[in-house]
């Protein structure tokens, strides 16, 4: 795989060009500039020496003559032969050759010819009256300025280098200090491992991208830590919940009596060791199965009719009293099966702590469904309300009859995949436990147009 170049030397690049082509631009802008501008005021003399000249020759005054300045004038006929000119420009011959479009200016033009004597010259030429001959010409010469232009220009073909050059150097400078703090960061990263988690990235404090960057990494590898220490903890619990049945089961098995019945008691504890160890590892394989980071299927699920099916289950299978009136209806988008377990866990729950009565709850208000299972229970110290989610959580002796602690933290895994909250709370009349889920409301689709 071919390795990209590091960002130090992508930005350094990118903006060392931009720097070049905008100083080059710039440049090539400053050189046409001063020379239009040196051109233009060149121009400005030479039209106000010919309207001077015209003025004079049609007081039948001797051509101007404007002193050691450089500039020719001369008066040419039809033919473009010269028939009058200034001290300065005697004997030259003419600035314009017979071609010249006279006619076609007779408010003036300006023009740059190549006199074979005197070199690069700027010239106006206008008539003397109306578009007929003769004809003034006022020239002046501009190698000086061309000079000064391509000097100009030759001072920015080095400048701009040498200034681009010094430039990338100091930008190459600036971004490898500014990506120290990165590369420290991914340096203390790098020695993290998954053995020990505890480390953290060191923050400047400055509250820059850098420091935020910093915070970030260290909220990150809070959460590893927190999801290692979780899934350890998860390990050792499932390891001591699964040798308690396992050595029953074998113990069981190992001491066959030779009494019938004794041996018949025998294999009825062994399958009842064996049954739990197999619900066990089902209630580890559901909460794996609901951990994933993915959204669940996504349907319309009637909690409400979850919730009676559920209740009615208990009705039939324990002896509670088993309150239903305040079930209305309540729609969810989400895993019919899912949410099936989620009611089944919190039934299941309730009634195992439960001493006369559960009671199911269900309504749908401002866009929201709660469904809340309470029992007249012992009841969930205040302190302990957000631990019974957690994975193989015990209370005390009264609420930890059986099951392995599993259930309840099924119920927040799946509450947590369809956006929903679940929290603790005391039961009705702050007697007993009471579990309560908010889940988003199904949304209700567009009515048919009539």
């Amino acid at each position: 795989m071919r390795r990209r170049p590091s960002v130090r030397m992508r930005i350094t690049a990118i903006a060392t060009a931009g720097i070049a082509v905008t100083l080059g631009a710039a440049g090539f802008w400053l050189t046409n500039d001063t020379a239009e501008r040196q051109i233009s005021e060149v121009d400005a003399q030479l039209r106000s020496d010919a309207v001077v000249t015209q003025r004079f020759i049609r007081s039948r005054d001797p051509v101007p003559d404007f002193g050691p300045t450089g500039r020719v004038v001369q008066v040419v006929d039809a033919d473009g032969t010269v028939i009058g000119s200034n001290e300065e420009s005697e004997g030259d011959a003419p600035l314009l050759p017979a071609s010249f479009p006279w006619k076609d200016h007779p408010e003036g033009i300006a023009t740059t010819v190549h006199h074979p004597e005197l070199g690069r010259m700027r010239a106006w030429t206008m008539p003397l009256e109306g578009r007929s001959a003769p004809w003034i010409v006022v020239g002046r010469s501009t190698e000086q300025l061309h000079r000064s232009t391509q000097s100009l220009r030759a001072t920015l073909y080095v400048v701009v280098p040498l200034l681009t050059v010094v430039l990338g150097v100091l930008i190459w400078l600036v971004v490898g200090r500014a990506l120290r703090p990165v590369e420290r960061i991914r340096a203390s990263v790098s020695e993290i491992t998954e053995r020990d988690l505890s480390q953290r990235v060191a923050a400047s404090g400055t509250g820059d991208e850098v420091d935020r960057l910093a915070a970030t990494m260290n909220e990150m590898l809070a959460r590893l830590e927190h999801a290692a220490t979780r899934e350890r903890r998860l390990v050792a619990d499932a390891s001591h919940e699964l040798r308690s049945p396992l050595a029953a089961a074998r113990a069981l098995i190992e001491s066959r009596p030779a009494d019938t019945a004794e041996r018949e008691r025998n294999d009825a504890m062994a399958l009842e060791a064996l049954a739990r160890l197999q619900g066990l590892v089902d209630q580890l394989l559901e909460l794996a199965r609901h951990d994933r980071p993915d959204a669940p299927p996504s349907r319309p699920v009637d909690l409400d009719e979850l919730a009676l099916q559920h209740a009615d289950v208990l009705r039939r299978t324990t002896d509670l009293a088993i309150d239903t009136r305040r079930v209305s209806g309540g729609q969810v988008m989400g895993s019919e099966e899912a949410l099936g377990r989620m009611v089944e866990n919190l039934a299941a729950n309730a009634a195992r702590h439960a001493r006369h009565q559960v009671t199911f709850t269900v309504h749908e208000d401002d866009g929201r469904v709660e469904v809340v299972v309470a029992d007249d229970g012992p009841g969930i110290e205040s302190d302990q309300r957000e631990a019974v989610f957690e994975r193989f959580t015990r209370l005390d002796e009264a609420r930890a009859r059986a099951g392995a602690g599993l259930g309840l933290a099924i119920v927040a895994r799946i509450v947590e995949r369809h956006g929903g909250t679940v929290r603790a709370t005391a039961g009705p009349g702050a007697t007993g436990a009471a579990i309560v889920v908010d889940l988003p409301a199904a949304v209700p689709a567009d009515p048919l147009p009539t």
